[in-house]
């Protein structure tokens, strides 16, 4: 894993807790690869930039930020569960409900520096390109058809074992869906990325 400078780590760290709600220190530390004392240094800035609300052994997200909740797609509240956030390289981050929703926004959207998904078994932020996507399964979820997010691709296999569904990248989950939300003048399954 490639060592995150402050400014990327401090941004982990607030796609976390805003996903969340709360978050650890020690959870924090493994999340970011870095030590405790690191994570409280970071969390002491955060606080002084009045982005989060150090509690102890921990954090929650500074209290008139939390309005972000509502999904930038379909406009439903976030559990943060399956929370899914697109980073641009100019202006404020997007949260979506779930990856469905946050799909859909990333294959709508240009300028996107990063994109993060929550992993749906641990609960922790993975990169969106990095992680493996189970579609349609019987678990539903939020939206529909149901895409949850794994960080191992073993975790998706078993889970895909009992619950069905179809393993996919990101974007054969972006091609798949683009398919069943053909764009105005296409046909439905003629959709391209």
């Amino acid at each position: 894993m490639t060592k995150l400078s402050p400014a990327e780590r401090e941004r982990q760290i607030l796609d976390l807790i805003a996903a969340k709600g709360s978050a650890s220190i020690e959870e924090l530390a493994q999340t970011c690869s870095v030590s405790t004392m690191t994570i409280h240094r970071d969390l002491q800035r955060l606080e002084k930039m009045g982005r989060i609300q150090k509690r102890h052994g921990g954090a929650i997200l500074e209290e008139s930020l939390t309005g972000r909740s509502a999904c930038a797609m379909c406009g439903k509240t976030s559990s943060g569960k399956q929370t899914f956030i697109v980073h641009f390289t100019h202006g404020d981050p997007k949260h979506t409900c779930c990856a469905h929703c946050g799909l859909m926004l990333l294959s709508a959207s240009q300028d996107v520096w990063q994109a993060m998904t929550m992993d749906f078994l641990h609960g922790h932020m993975i990169s969106a390109g990095q992680a493996i996507y189970l579609i349609g399964c019987d678990l539903n979820v939020c939206c529909v058809p149901t895409l949850l997010t794994f960080g191992s691709r073993t975790e998706a296999e078993r889970f895909q074992s009992g619950f069905g569904g179809t393993l996919a990248t990101m974007e054969q989950a972006i091609h798949s869906l683009l398919g069943m939300h053909p764009k105005e003048g296409q046909e439905e399954g003629t959709a391209k990325l």
